[in-house]
């Protein structure tokens, strides 16, 4: 039983290890940080640096875009309309760079966590979509 015991503790331990990448955006860290990025299943997929990126907006497309100075990693996000209040809700599509080419997510739900100043910060229900965007004016 003993032998038992411990095995089982073992097992627990591996699967709660497993279980701490769930794919999914941290809500909390993410309304931290308010860096233009985009974040797919838990993961930065882009994260702006004044350094060495450019940002784009269109408003009346309701297109945002970051891009690095070779334009070679970016990501897009358009919306059906630029969001203007907190907890609202818009619908959109994204597409970024990877090391095997775009890929993209069309018809996601974003809500609107947070708006401070011109940084919006957006999220999909699962929280496996989200971004940080700026609009330019």
């Amino acid at each position: 039983m003993r032998r038992f015991l411990h095995i089982l503790t073992i097992c627990l331990c591996f699967a709660a290890l497993c279980g701490c990448s769930s794919g999914n955006t941290s809500l909390d860290s993410f309304l931290q940080d308010s860096n233009v990025r985009l974040e797919i299943d838990g993961t930065k997929v882009f994260i702006f640096d004044e350094n060495r990126c450019q940002l784009a907006f269109n408003e009346q497309r309701g297109v945002f875009r970051a891009n690095s100075d070779t334009m070679l990693d970016y990501f897009e996000l358009v919306l059906e309309r630029v969001p203007d209040s907190i907890g609202s809700d818009v619908t959109g599509s994204v597409a970024w760079s990877t090391i095997e080419g775009e890929n993209s997510r069309k018809n996601v739900t974003f809500n609107v966590r947070n708006i401070i100043g011109d940084v919006i910060w957006l999220c999909d229900s699962s929280q496996k979509t989200a971004a940080v965007v700026r609009v330019l004016k």
